[in-house]
């Protein structure tokens, strides 16, 4: 697959329908916000701010959620997790992920991770399997490929991985069996390899890409 970044028509109303290529920077304004969100989450985990500061930075944050939950939508028209021209595709859960190079087969990108996501000194073994589950998943469910989800990960941490420094990470799709789609990946700093993975994925049948929260939520409501 060559280099061409395909930008969505309207940034505004992206879809679940990702063309996994390699990441842009992004200049637009929901950029802006994902990146300044992430800026707040480094800076809180940074922080010893005395009461006072806490309080005042508290509120600050309450009513930014005030203003931003005016603009709430449902999960398909939302737009963080779907912007998928950029790194970390606009949401904050995970360290974004720059894509750098995708075949059919293979993919890899680079990610740094601060004290947000750190577990003393060096990233935290949690973050570990989001960032492959990312880069992993994403090469499973590309070209045209079938809706498939993560079935397991097993996950091998072989060095500690240093904060604040770009790690590499790599992907390659395995094989495949049937409904089953077999991962590996890896991430180093530099030549040291710090982990490496195994993953499962499961094409799933029409009946399971239904929405299986809502489904979960009508069910209580009729339980009840």
């Amino acid at each position: 697959m060559d280099a061409t970044v395909t930008i969505p028509d309207d940034i505004w109303s992206p879809s679940w329908d990702d063309p996994f290529e390699p990441t842009t920077g992004g200049d637009d304004e929901f950029a802006e916000l994902a990146e300044a969100l992430r800026s707040v989450q480094e800076a809180v985990t940074r922080s010893r701010p005395n009461p006072d500061a806490a309080s005042r930075a508290a509120r600050t944050l309450r009513d930014l959620a005030a203003r931003l939950a005016e603009f709430e939508v449902g999960e398909d028209e939302q737009i963080a997790g779907r912007r998928w021209d950029l790194p970390g595709r606009g949401q904050t859960l995970t360290p974004p992920l720059h894509v750098d190079e995708v075949t059919a087969t293979r993919a890899c990108g680079r990610v740094t991770v601060g004290r947000f996501h750190s577990g003393r000194y060096a990233m935290n073994g949690g973050v570990t399997p989001l960032i492959f589950d990312e880069i992993l998943a994403r090469l499973a469910n590309s070209c045209g490929r079938p809706w498939a989800r993560t079935a397991y990960l097993h996950v091998n941490y072989r060095a500690p991985a240093p904060l604040d420094v770009e790690l590499r990470v790599e992907a390659e799709f395995a094989g495949q069996d049937g409904r089953k789609r077999f991962m590996r990946g890896a991430m180093y700093h530099g030549d040291v390899l710090v982990a490496d993975v195994e993953g499962l994925w499961i094409e799933l049948k029409p009946e399971q890409t239904q929405n299986v929260s809502l489904a979960v939520g009508r069910g209580a409501e009729e339980s009840s």
